[in-house]
């Protein structure tokens, strides 16, 4: 082989991973972008943030709530934070985020299963309210 195909394979090779750390780059600054409109649309439309609006809740979860001191009028992160609070504090929290939910806890989110993952709790934060 000589000098010239050397050179010419080694400008290749070096042309493939600037390519490659070029599509990277490229990535990250879209991910990297996503989040900051994210990021400004709550700043400037604080309304717009689900988890931080106050909601009434369901009748069927009056009696969960007033054990747990949550107001009848509450955001999903506080019932969020409630129930993981909960779930620590009595050990039902399972390996593999798997959370074993209360008698009372299942009916307010229809759920029939012992256990259930901590995405499916997410998922049914919802049913707490109106």
């Amino acid at each position: 082989m000589s000098d010239s195909e050397y050179e010419s394979d080694e400008i290749n090779e070096s042309m493939t991973i600037i390519h490659s750390c070029i599509e990277q780059l490229s990535h990250s600054s879209k991910v990297i972008y996503a989040k900051a409109l994210k990021i400004n649309t709550l700043v400037e439309n604080p309304d717009l943030d689900i988890w931080a609006e106050e909601f009434l809740l369901h009748e069927r979860a009056y009696k969960w709530a007033k054990h747990h001191m949550v107001p009848r009028k509450c955001s999903l992160w506080q019932i969020h934070k409630t129930l993981l609070e909960s779930a620590k504090r009595d050990k039902r929290i399972a390996r593999g985020s798997m959370v074993r939910l209360l008698k009372e806890e299942a009916e307010i989110l229809d759920l029939t299963e012992e256990q259930v993952s901590a995405w499916t709790i997410l998922g049914r934060l919802p049913r707490f309210f109106l």
